[in-house]
């Protein structure tokens, strides 16, 4: 109890103390005084404020901070994704490359392939050749129509004439004749085949002017390659056989007949005979068996004159007709 008494002497000191202030603060209390200062009144606490407001005002930093960060991570993750692009793009750029190099390496094959080819194909070209050359057919047949046709000199055929109106080392090259099929009605009024030898620079007439004799009905006894008589000129005229090409001189001569070169052709020879005179006058008629038919003043059938068909188609053409010579008179013989 001895306490009571100084406790309540230090509570009256501190109550007058206190009501002192108040009256030198014009009435303001030590809670208005902490309230208008409280980085004085309450330093730890204003710290702590100011702490917590300055984290509140660095909140934002923070968050712009995460922001950016996120926004840098969407920018890593947009370069990722553009890198992810990118590399794809490289990936297809790198296939479309492979691919490109497979299409290149498969044309390179291509072509290795076509130049083997071609070589292969340059290689069995000289064989090619070689065959070629052992053969006189090198240009192809001309067909002027059907029934109608020449060609160079097969080697068939030139298997037959080799040695007869071909004889052995025949200056006329092989190369230079043709061997030519025809058509004609012969003296009974039927259509035939016929064959015969030409230069090849007359080929296209005698196909012309056989062709129109055909169609007119012009009669042809035979047309046959002389060598079938043995190439004996006189068997075949006998025989009335229209024929070509025959390597000989001119009967009773050392001239070189134009049927030397396939330049001339003997129509019917039979009824249209080659007359010769000597110096006396005297004819020689050849054939020998177409006497009755050396006067050509007397009307007869497949009698050849100026008015015959053979004949014009035969001139209009540029031929020569060797009736109209005046050494001799060969009926029979048309001549380019």
């Amino acid at each position: 109890m001895k306490y009571w008494k100084d406790v309540a002497i230090l509570i009256a000191v501190i109550a007058g103390c206190s009501i002192g202030a108040h009256i030198l603060n014009s009435g303001e209390t030590l809670s208005d005084y902490a309230q208008k200062n409280p980085s004085l009144a309450y330093g730890t606490t204003a710290r702590s404020t100011t702490s917590a407001s300055s984290a509140s005002a660095e909140q934002p930093k923070s968050e712009t901070s995460s922001s950016a960060a996120s926004a840098k991570k969407t920018e890593s993750d947009n370069a990722s994704s553009a890198s992810s692009a990118k590399k794809t793009e490289s990936d297809n750029a790198s296939s479309a490359s492979s691919a490109k190099k497979t299409e290149s390496d498969n044309a390179s094959s291509a072509a290795s392939a076509k130049k083997a080819g071609a070589e292969t194909a340059s290689s069995a070209a000289p064989a090619k050749k070689a065959k070629s050359d052992s053969t006189s057919a090198t240009v192809k047949e001309t067909v002027y129509r059907s029934g109608f046709s020449y060609e160079p000199v097969p080697d068939d055929v030139l298997k037959r004439i080799k040695g007869i109106s071909y004889p052995k080392d025949c200056p006329v090259a092989i190369t230079t004749l043709r061997y030519c099929k025809v058509l004609y009605i012969d003296f009974n009024g039927e259509k035939q085949s016929g064959e015969l030898i030409c230069n090849k620079s007359i080929a296209d007439d005698v196909m012309e002017i056989f062709s129109n004799l055909y169609d007119n009905g012009y009669q042809i006894e035979s047309i046959r390659l002389i060598d079938d008589y043995g190439g004996d000129d006189e068997s075949s005229m006998e025989a009335d056989n229209t024929s070509c090409f025959n390597y000989r001189t001119i009967a009773g001569s050392k001239k070189m007949s134009k049927h030397s070169l396939g330049l001339a052709i003997d129509i019917n020879p039979l009824y249209n005979p080659s007359i010769t005179y000597d110096k006396k006058g005297n004819a020689k008629i050849a054939p020998s068996n177409a006497t009755d038919y050396a006067d050509r003043t007397v009307a007869f059938p497949y009698k050849i004159d100026d008015q015959d068909l053979a004949f014009k188609e035969f001139t209009s053409r540029g031929f020569t007709w060797g009736g109209n010579w005046n050494s001799l008179k060969d009926y029979q013989h048309f001549e380019k």
